[in-house]
């Protein structure tokens, strides 16, 4: 999370040149693609989360409908919190005098960073389905996702189908989640050491060679400017990056569960990862009240790679964390807790408005600019309360039914 914390707030997005907004810095990436082989890690995010999947059924866990529920509950509180923040914030901002493409830009990226809710609540409800699945195939699930990733690659690139590239988000990040679950399952023990950095070096290599000689960029993320990219809509260059960021992990896995398993450092990672999923969400808005900050009290910014651009990024980096802990505090503690007693329709109507509604917000975001993206964000929050509602969501703290009828 530190890293990808770091990508976004690190890779210029929006530049200011005396006083005119520059949005296309697609020209960035020309220098600092190889930093994007190690700074996107939405691998190893996947394959942990597939990991936790099975870790979360230790005690004679089940997954079932009361599982599925209580987990998109705690995925959608924190979102319809962002939203309800975000609704009317991009309205006061305007109409304290920021410039309108300010905040356009940070409404869309605000929304558009949620992608990865919309995929984290198609895995969780399919989680029942993956786990039987792996258990029963032993892994050769996994080849029948990759074969389909490279098969929608096809098309997409051959016939020049763009949107038809977006089944990979299914296809490819369903398929990292599942080596978590089968390391979860102890079924990669015999990868570490060598045998592991063998397997992430070959998946670096494959990942070099497609690049290379295939259609496919060498930045492993997007930027406004971009003809293609390996992010959106994901591309099955990621399944190589994946086998490789996970094997190197597998390799250094013994030093870092030492490292982890010091006192100061357990500690450390007890106090911060309960916080994990609020420091995602709040993680861009922090940085887009710094911008229009900064672009309010008419700074001018630097060039990219200059020195004065290098000389402002400690000052970026530190007023971006503070704003971001100021968020965390402020609505970190914000949320939903789920209920067991949920029916199965109830589980499949609410799964389907949760994935529906973060869709919404993903795609419209919180800008202002038309009408159509002031309704976007209604609709979405509107589909996210009454997803939750079916789930059986309650306030933190409120006393939730385990057993019987929910009532009302």
């Amino acid at each position: 999370m530190v890293l990808v914390v770091a990508q976004h707030w690190l890779m210029p997005i929006l530049a200011v040149d005396g006083g005119a907004i520059d949005l296309e810095r697609a020209n960035v990436l020309e220098s600092v693609w190889p930093a994007t082989w190690v700074t996107q890690v939405m691998p190893l995010v996947f394959f942990t989360s597939g990991a936790a999947t099975v870790l979360s059924l230790r005690g004679g866990r089940a997954v079932d409908r009361s599982w599925v529920s209580r987990r998109l509950v705690r995925l959608v509180g924190g979102v319809i919190v962002l939203a309800a923040v975000w609704l009317p914030l991009p309205a006061l901002l305007l109409a304290s005098g920021l410039d309108v493409e300010v905040v356009s830009v940070g409404g869309r990226l605000i929304g558009g960073l949620l992608w990865f809710l919309v995929v984290l609540v198609i895995l969780t409800a399919l989680t029942p389905v993956l786990l039987r699945v792996a258990d029963r195939l032993k892994g050769a699930e996994i080849g029948i996702l990759a074969v389909a990733a490279i098969a929608v690659d096809t098309v997409r690139f051959g016939l020049g189908w763009e949107h038809a590239g977006y089944l990979n988000a299914v296809f490819v990040w369903a398929a990292v989640y599942a080596i978590g679950i089968h390391g979860a399952r102890g079924r990669l023990d015999w990868l570490r050491g060598g045998r592991a950095a063998i397997v992430g070096a070959v998946g670096f290599l494959v990942l070099g060679a497609v690049v290379a000689f295939g259609p496919y960029p060498p930045a492993m993320i997007g930027l406004p400017g971009t003809t293609v990219s390996n992010m959106n809509p994901p591309s099955a260059a990621l399944l190589a990056l994946a086998v490789g960021q996970i094997g190197l992990t597998l390799a250094a896995r013994a030093a870092l569960t030492r490292f982890a398993n010091r006192p100061r450092v357990a500690r450390m990672v007890d106090i911060c990862a309960p916080h994990t999923m609020a420091v995602y969400l709040w993680h861009t808005p922090a940085v887009v009240l710094i911008a229009a900050a900064v672009v309010g009290l008419g700074f001018d910014g630097h060039p990219v790679g200059s020195a004065g651009w290098w000389l402002s990024v400690p000052a970026w980096v530190v007023a971006a964390a503070v704003a971001l802990a100021a968020c965390v505090a402020l609505f970190g503690k914000l949320g939903l807790q789920g209920s067991d007693a949920v029916s199965l329709p109830r589980v499949v109507g609410g799964a389907a408005l949760v994935g529906v509604g973060v869709l919404v917000l993903t795609v419209a975001g919180f800008d202002p600019a038309r009408l159509a993206d002031v309704l976007g964000p209604l609709v979405g929050t509107w589909a996210l309360v009454c997803g939750a509602l079916l789930l059986g969501a309650r306030p933190v703290g409120a006393r939730v039914p385990r057993t019987g009828r929910l009532v009302g």
